[in-house]
């Protein structure tokens, strides 16, 4: 059975929060449980996790322990005809368009609406780039990071 910690505050002193440690084929089975979530450190990936109810899946928090943030530059070329580019240097399941910067030239690309994710390493926009400058393609991820350097 767990425990509760609720409107606790650490005002000083030596505390920490246990943590599960397991494998992530060891995860909690929290889906469906809309008011429920899970924190977890994966020995797996050997990452804090975080169930996240929006897409059902667990989720990393991003760069703990690292000392730093990782923010990310991708560049792609367009072709004029190629609406997929890739691979990126992170994956992204569909649904967090909204963490990544997208622009297209100078244009600043709209989250959902000129570009998509599928889960994996390839970023699908709506409308094919043009060639040359106007058609050079800025991705720049990292920014959700939970640490600053």
């Amino acid at each position: 059975m767990g425990r509760l910690v609720k409107n606790t505050l650490f005002e000083s002193g030596s505390y920490a929060l246990g943590l599960a440690a397991t494998s992530s084929s060891f995860r909690p089975n929290v889906a469906g449980f809309t008011s429920q979530t899970a924190l977890r450190y994966s020995t797996t990936s050997d990452k804090l996790e975080y169930y996240s109810h929006t897409g059902n899946v667990y989720q990393t928090v991003a760069n703990v322990g690292s000392g730093s943030a990782r923010v990310t530059k991708d560049s792609f070329q367009g072709t004029g005809s190629a609406t997929e580019f890739g691979p990126m240097s992170f994956s992204y399941d569909s649904g967090y368009e909204a963490n990544v910067l997208v622009h297209i030239g100078t244009v600043y690309q709209i989250p959902g609406d000129n570009y998509t994710f599928y889960g994996n390493t390839t970023i699908h926009l709506l409308s094919a780039p043009g060639t040359g400058d106007a058609g050079k393609i800025t991705i720049i991820h990292g920014l959700n990071s939970t640490i600053a350097s």
